[in-house]
């Protein structure tokens, strides 16, 4: 039997995105997150005993390497060092290989693939052979099917790995479509397991053979959810075992909150505490998506818009905090009493809407707000579902400022 761990998509130093003004405690948490959850994993493959590691690309945020980030890997590939533990890894599109003049060296324990798919072969301590196969970047952008060029599985070998870093077609995916395969190409090299990188989003394509994403180690903004951290592969001629490790310090959910049948800001306020407070306790970064009534006055509306609300709806606890670091109010509209504007001028409004939906259009009229700071340091390219985010809440916004017009 073999066993490794799975990491991918660490994304060091990486900045967070959509926060606002944090006490200093809690920024330094969010701040360190991404190499906590490193140092989590090490201590994970510490504590396992692991044959090696596996990083699946994207170890660092950016192809010009903090040097914080670059001192904070090499520390724990040092550790993995002291512990007799071999590392194997990909760059990927973010931590491209390019001029090393400014990169710090790596201990001898960690190997490091190049721009060319190659094999390296390795023999564990109870003398098991293992080939693993991969390629790093050479360029952010690497369109090249490089699934064409891993070998066929060597079957002198007790198993075979595959290292890839890339696009599996015919998924969704706000992430860039490099190095693409399909999951019957992978199939066809007949390997044991296929490490891969570059989807943030955890999940398992085969389970015979098995091929995981093991998703990004920390989650940094608002679309990528729920718990992170690296997969434990065990693997023998009889059977394979895949579990996820928890190794993220702080995690990003969405809470949604349906709030329709109250009309007061106290029992607003209520419902909202109380399904926030019955949260598991750990470090969230909490998205708040709340449906209010129709028949809620401008008055309630315009109090849960302030940043007074938000502030009073964190939660601090000495082992944990509770950040609510957004709040979309949903509401229908209604026209019992008023006449709205998309009511008043339905063709107006609804070719307004769709025109900011376009790409093009909401490319030409957000232009100059998006490529000044901080949006231009944050911000590559909006994708669709951040075009459509932008777009309802600005009609919610308009629906209660500008959307009625009192009848007579």
């Amino acid at each position: 039997m073999v066993k490794f761990i799975h990491a991918a998509d660490l994304h060091l130093d990486s900045p967070y995105i959509g926060l606002k003004e944090l006490s200093t405690h809690i920024a330094h948490q969010i701040k360190e997150s991404t190499f906590q959850s490193l140092e989590n994993i090490i201590q994970k493959a510490i504590d396992h005993q692991v044959d090696f590691v596996i990083f699946s690309g994207d170890i660092y945020d950016l192809e010009d390497r903090s040097i914080k980030a670059q001192i904070a890997f090499r520390q724990q590939m040092d550790r993995l060092e002291t512990e007799k533990i071999a590392v194997y890894l990909i760059h990927g599109n973010h931590d491209f290989l390019a001029n090393t003049a400014d990169h710090l060296s790596l201990p001898s324990n960690v190997n490091v693939f190049s721009s060319s798919v190659e094999t390296v072969y390795i023999e564990t301590e109870k003398g098991e052979k293992v080939a693993l196969s991969g390629f790093s970047y050479n360029k952010r952008w690497v369109t090249r099917r490089m699934i064409e060029d891993y070998p066929q599985r060597d079957n002198q070998c007790d198993y075979h790995i595959g290292l890839l870093h890339g696009y599996e077609e015919g998924q969704y995916s706000e992430h860039g479509k490099y190095a693409p395969f399909s999951l019957s190409e992978l199939k066809s090299k007949h390997y044991d397991y296929w490490a891969l990188g570059h989807i943030h989003n955890r999940q398992m394509l085969s389970s015979n053979p098995p091929v995981y994403y093991s998703g990004n180690t920390q989650g940094r903004h608002k679309n990528e959810t729920g718990d992170k951290g690296c997969l434990l592969v065990e693997i023998s001629h009889t059977k394979q075992q895949v579990d996820f490790i928890s190794t993220a310090p702080v995690i990003w959910e969405t809470l949604k909150i349906d709030a329709s049948n109250d009309l007061s800001l106290n029992s607003i306020y209520e419902k909202l505490k109380g399904e926030i407070d019955a949260l598991e306790k750990r470090n969230t970064l909490l998205n708040l998506v709340v449906s209010v009534s129709p028949h809620l006055t401008d008055k309630v509306m315009n109090k849960l818009r302030q940043e007074e609300f938000i502030d009073a709806l964190h939660n601090y606890s000495e082992s944990a905090f509770l950040y609510v670091t957004a709040l979309k109010i949903n509401s229908p509209m209604t026209v019992e009493e008023d006449i709205s504007l998309a009511q008043l001028f339905p063709e107006e409004w609804n070719k307004s809407v769709e025109h900011f939906l376009d790409k093009e259009a909401f490319y030409k009229e957000t232009k100059e707000l998006l490529s000044t700071q901080p949006f231009s340091n944050e911000l590559n390219e909006p994708t669709e579902r951040m075009r459509k985010e932008i777009v309802d809440s600005a009609v919610t916004l308009l629906t209660f400022d500008l959307g009625s017009i009192e009848g007579d």
